[in-house]
């Protein structure tokens, strides 16, 4: 697979075979780093969800929220991303609910890419 980077007078843009292009310059849109910790938790939703359709546990994500930590030392990496899913599922599904977030990682090829230095954790809310 090829991606391809324009490099415009903003920064860099990710070409987008739909034709919008996505800047990757903190100021014009998300910058690299903050791309590297939304796909990370974009392929963990997206296997979280196919693991609770898979197991027929019926939900609904509302929202997932991203937090992370990073070094105090230059060039300050990523050390740990919380991914936490704002969920709806019947109260005798949510213990099934809770231990599918063990089987993210195994699934989930960004997360199988990182330094596995950089703790991934994921957690359930119900609402």
């Amino acid at each position: 697979m090829t991606l391809h980077l324009n490099m415009t007078e903003f920064g860099p843009e990710a070409v987008n075979e739909h034709g919008d292009n996505w800047a990757l310059d903190k100021t014009n849109g998300f910058s690299p780093l903050n791309t590297f910790v939304l796909s990370v938790a974009a392929c963990s939703s997206g296997v979280y969800r196919d693991i609770l359709v898979n197991s027929k546990i019926e939900h609904e994500i509302h929202d997932v929220t991203i937090d992370f930590d990073r070094a105090e030392e230059a060039p300050r990496p990523v050390t740990a991303i919380e991914i936490t899913f704002h969920v709806t599922v019947p109260e005798e599904d949510r213990g099934r609910a809770e231990r599918a977030t063990k089987m993210i990682h195994k699934y989930c090829p960004v997360v199988q890419s990182i330094d596995p230095n950089i703790v991934v954790t994921e957690t359930v809310v119900f609402q």
